[in-house]
């Protein structure tokens, strides 16, 4: 009998400990709903990248509103920023910020944007380790919004490129993927602009796909004596090249897995110039691990064109 009533005891202990985390996560929900909106810049990082040609580069730093009331916010904020002692850009030599505020409105969906202008006068890259700078939100106008702490503060890098007539946006002309040795697709699911950045030292940066898979960053070298491609096997900052999170496979790297696409000095991996047009015929992969059945090659040949403005 005892034990039936500490059975019986324990069941009520446990339902009422259930019922007060429900309640704690009702009012954990009520606090936020209650909580301040906060101002911050949409990314930590990021890369302020300029072809070195003595030109000035724009760049814009977007700000957001956000928070739980954001959405019926009406009106405007102004916000202060301030440069970072730490910084090792400089103002005047490798930037300019023409205005150290910036005013989010309800009429342009909470946003703002910092105009930072890079300069390349006088730049003479490749430099031994690139600027940088640090802007911190320092004063908010409306003292009921606060400054997000994971984005109070963005780390701008000011990466100066070097001149090549290869860098620049490109088309598709032609492509074929391969998945474990079956064809998958064609040039048609190739994204429509793919960025290429001449970073100097005969490498070139491809910004956002392999082959037609985003969220990659990857890197090529061209012979400037014979414009054939290859692959380096690390990249710049030494770390292994990845395609699509995979090590990268070429066809003089791992020929057994590169077979079904054209793999050959005379048929790949090589630029052609026609005046202002530039083409590039390129052959590459990566090798997925496993054992699951998906393990094997991804193996990709596109013709790129450079695309003229």
């Amino acid at each position: 009998m005892k034990n039936i009533i500490k059975s019986i005891t324990l069941l009520i202990v446990m339902c009422l400990s259930i019922t007060s985390c429900i309640l704690d996560d009702d009012n954990l929900a009520d606090t936020f709903n209650d909580g301040p909106n906060f101002v911050g810049f949409t990314a930590a990082t990021v890369n302020a990248s300029a072809i070195a040609n003595g030109e000035e580069s724009e760049v814009f730093l977007p700000i957001i509103l956000e928070g739980p009331s954001s959405n019926d916010f009406n009106g405007e904020i102004t916000v202060a920023l301030s440069v970072d002692p730490s910084s090792t850009a400089i103002e005047g030599v490798h930037y300019r910020l023409d205005s150290k505020t910036a005013t989010i409105s309800s009429a342009n969906n909470n946003l703002a944007s910092i105009p930072l202008t890079v300069i390349t006068d006088g730049i003479d890259p490749p430099l031994d380790e690139n600027p940088k700078l640090i802007l911190n939100i320092t004063e908010i106008s409306d003292d009921s919004v606060i400054v997000n702490g994971r984005t109070s503060s963005i780390a701008i890098t000011v990466e100066y490129l070097c001149f090549s007539d290869i860098t620049g946006k490109y088309r598709t002309l032609d492509a074929a993927y391969y998945r474990i040795g079956s064809f998958n697709d064609t040039e048609t699911s190739w994204p429509a602009e793919i960025e290429i950045q001449y970073i100097c030292r005969d490498t070139y940066r491809v910004i956002e796909f392999f082959g037609f898979f985003n969220g990659n960053e990857w890197y090529f070298k061209v012979d400037p004596e014979t414009g054939v491609i290859t692959y380096p096997a690390l990249t710049p900052e030494g770390d292994g090249q990845l395609g699509n999170g995979q090590p990268v496979i070429t066809c003089q790297t791992n020929p057994a897995e590169m077979t079904n696409v054209p793999c050959g000095a005379s048929v790949t991996n090589f630029v052609v110039r026609d005046n202002d047009l530039v083409t590039l015929y390129m052959t590459f992969g990566y090798l997925t691990p496993g054992s699951d059945g998906n393990e094997g090659p991804r193996e990709f040949y596109q013709v790129l064109e450079k695309i003229i403005e």
